[in-house]
């Protein structure tokens, strides 16, 4: 076996590991105080810090958040209510909970970790806020795989099912999906096709998206090979031993298919990918982790993208 090929399985198998845990699993113990989130960087701010991130080889001081604290960096440890998922759209509701103005926010745990930019921006533009999310279950019309149960996720598509209803009683002005794309399975057990993803996308797009109801498709990260609290505490003098490439030929992604999907469907499409990377992830940005493990943006650095959030959704968002 080649040393390529051996490094291209290990990396899957510990990408494996973090889907089988993905959602808001943190290192064992407690989860730490949660400390304050940043305030937003503007576009030009983000882009310094990024443009400068793979030079940064040093653990910068102080690092936020604490290396100790990173493994537990999520959404749910400032937003606990959200922690093993949120159904219904009464459950997580966040931001100007009297405004007449409802924005969705519906996937797996890559919607769920948008929620920091989010409620940020639900405050500023006077907008409610419905988080639905179930871990390992994307938006796209697809069954998937569960590795926990050798086999197809039924909860994943009545969760789903029932949350399409669910939304389209509440009729809200904006659907934001987002889903993670990397190195997922479908009902045979093996990574989903192309084709298949993109057919699922489209579905999800048409049956939420009506005369008064706008969808917009968030697009997915870059998922790193290495986990990211373990890897820079063995490289802290080193921490671009760390970083992947962007996009990481590692693993098969679905990202260019929702983009696909979206354009067919005649829906906007926020790429995040600049907000976090060049042509290299590296895991710190600024003085920020950028990752609490392999898949998923930190609460910390999502929360710091606020402004740009901000400025993808509001032109998507009623007049007034």
């Amino acid at each position: 076996m080649s040393q390529v090929h051996r490094a291209g399985t290990a990396a899957v198998l510990l990408l494996t590991a973090s889907v089988v845990l993905s959602g808001f699993a943190t290192a064992s113990g407690v989860a730490p105080r949660r400390a304050a989130l940043p305030t937003p960087g503007t576009a030009s701010q983000v882009a310094a810090l990024v443009a400068a991130s793979s030079k940064i080889e040093q653990l910068p001081s102080p690092l936020v958040p604490l290396l100790q604290n990173v493994g537990y960096d999520n959404a749910a440890n400032y937003y606990p209510v959200v922690r093993k998922g949120c159904s219904g759209t009464t459950e997580c509701v966040f931001g100007d909970k009297s405004s007449t103005t409802t924005v969705v926010l519906f996937g797996d745990s890559h919607a769920a970790m948008w929620l920091p930019p989010l409620i940020y921006d639900a405050k500023h533009l006077s907008f409610r806020l419905v988080l639905l999310w179930f871990t390992g279950c994307p938006a796209a019309s697809l069954t998937v795989w569960n590795p926990s149960q050798h086999g197809i996720d039924k909860g994943c598509d009545a969760w789903r099912s029932q949350s399409t209803t669910d939304i389209k009683k509440l009729a809200p002005s904006l659907v934001l999906l987002s889903d993670r794309t990397t190195a997922v399975d479908g009902s045979t057990g093996k990574i989903i096709a192309n084709a298949a993803w993109r057919a699922g996308m489209e579905h999800t797009i048409s049956a939420l998206a009506g005369p008064q109801v706008k969808v917009a498709v968030i697009g997915d990260i870059t998922a790193l090979t290495n986990e990211v609290p373990q890897c820079l505490a063995a490289n802290a003098n080193k921490i671009q031993n760390c970083s992947s490439p962007n996009p990481n030929p590692g693993f098969k992604t679905h990202v260019a298919d929702e983009k696909a999907a979206a354009k067919a469907e005649h829906a906007p499409y926020v790429n995040p990918q600049s907000w976090l990377c060049t042509k290299k992830c590296s895991p710190v940005v600024g003085n920020m982790v950028v990752y609490y493990d392999t898949l998923h943006a930190s609460a910390t650095y999502a929360e710091y993208l606020s402004l740009l959030f901000e400025a993808a959704i509001k032109p998507l968002l009623p007049a007034g």
